[in-house]
């Protein structure tokens, strides 16, 4: 599933919960789409690396903020000088390539917000997740199931041994990854550089310097 795909299943309704399969991208354009399109994304899991497909469940976002940012996002108004919610343009020099959302005109899309700027899980989400210790915890109890087994029934007992190993050894890889995880979420920045308002689009192009009436196009 394209960005595209994505998008159309953020259509109104008041859930989404299902698998979908990312073939161009991952966690976080997943968020920014959620953002746009005025969903909470309430869980996220990836079942396989970041070209393979994962669980999605989002929530409408009563936010009068979030209703009219994706009531733009479905009908933008993209008239200059208009004001927006979410800053659009074409490509700029050395930007990220433009996504060009669904009803909307070729080759104009949002903008999108800079890498360290992309919508991350929240230190709540973080936090609720298992931590260490349940790891710790399973390994504990794989082991002992484990020991019992594998006088009685050794091949079945040695699978439990092998997989406690496996979560006791990384546990500790796990609490790295996690602290990480809500070290960057205490320091998230927005998603845009102004709070509260919206980069303002790029301009029409203007012609080059020198150009006379002829070289734009021009007649008297």
């Amino acid at each position: 599933m394209d960005m595209n795909g994505a998008a159309l299943l953020l259509d109104g309704r008041p859930h989404v919960d299902r698998p979908v399969n990312l073939f161009s991208f991952g966690e976080a354009e997943m968020r920014w789409l959620c953002w746009l399109y005025g969903y909470r994304l309430e869980h996220f899991k990836q079942f396989s690396d970041r070209l393979g497909s994962a669980r999605v469940r989002a929530a409408l976002d009563p936010d009068p903020r979030a209703v009219a940012r994706a009531a733009w996002m479905r009908r933008p108004d993209l008239r200059p000088g208009v004001p927006s919610p979410v800053p659009w343009g074409p490509p700029q020099p050395g930007g990220p390539v433009v996504w060009t959302p669904p009803g909307w005109p070729p080759g104009l899309g949002p903008v999108r917000p800079a890498p360290d700027r992309m919508p991350t899980a929240s230190v709540a989400e973080i936090e609720a997740r298992p931590g260490p210790r349940a790891l710790l915890g399973l390994g504990v109890t794989l082991a002992l199931a484990g020991l019992v087994l594998v006088w009685s029934l050794p091949a079945p007992g040695a699978v439990l041994l092998v997989l406690a190993a496996a979560c006791l050894l990384g546990a500790r890889p796990y609490a790295r990854h996690r602290d990480r995880l809500l070290e960057r979420a205490r320091a998230h920045r927005p998603l845009y550089p102004e709070s509260g308002g919206a980069v303002p689009p790029p301009g029409p192009p203007r012609p080059p310097r020198g150009a006379g009436p002829h070289d734009r196009g021009e007649t008297r």
